[in-house]
């Protein structure tokens, strides 16, 4: 599966993977089945890291952006201060993931998007512990 999504630090943080083709109804469908999960859990989230970096192929329409972008305007409703941060080190991504960030600007998350996962990672764990004192993320790593 092109896209592969899992918790980190005890449900804290959410890890979202691209690898391979990303195609619009894999990408959708899969962000979609996030997005509108159990609220409880999506409440609990603090942070969300999306590594597009192993993405080789992309097939994904504007439309398709925006719709997901729809999808975080309703998951804000629920968890409304979520730090975000996309990975993304080719430029037709980097620059999906920059137009996504710019129309996030109405959800209200902090996001942001950057070239590789060490900037990133570097970026959430300032911002959350900042805005919720918390300084012992993994964010995966052992």
């Amino acid at each position: 599966m092109p896209i592969t999504i899992k918790d980190l630090d005890d449900g804290t943080g959410v890890s979202i993977t691209g690898q391979g083709t990303l195609t619009d109804d894999e990408f959708a469908n899969a962000l979609k089945k996030h997005l509108t999960q159990d609220q409880d859990k999506f409440k609990r989230y603090r942070y969300s890291l999306a590594d597009y970096t192993g993405v080789t192929k992309v097939e994904v329409s504007i439309e398709t952006i925006k719709y997901i972008v729809n999808l975080c305007v309703s998951a804000a409703k629920v968890n409304p201060s979520v730090v975000h941060a996309d990975v993304a080190n080719q430029d037709l991504i980097f620059g999906l993931a920059r137009m996504s960030e710019t129309l996030r600007d109405q959800v209200g998350w902090e996001s942001m998007v950057f070239r590789n996962r060490k900037d990133a990672e570097i970026w959430i764990k300032e911002k959350v512990k900042e805005k919720y004192g918390l300084s012992d993320l993994t964010m995966g790593s052992t």
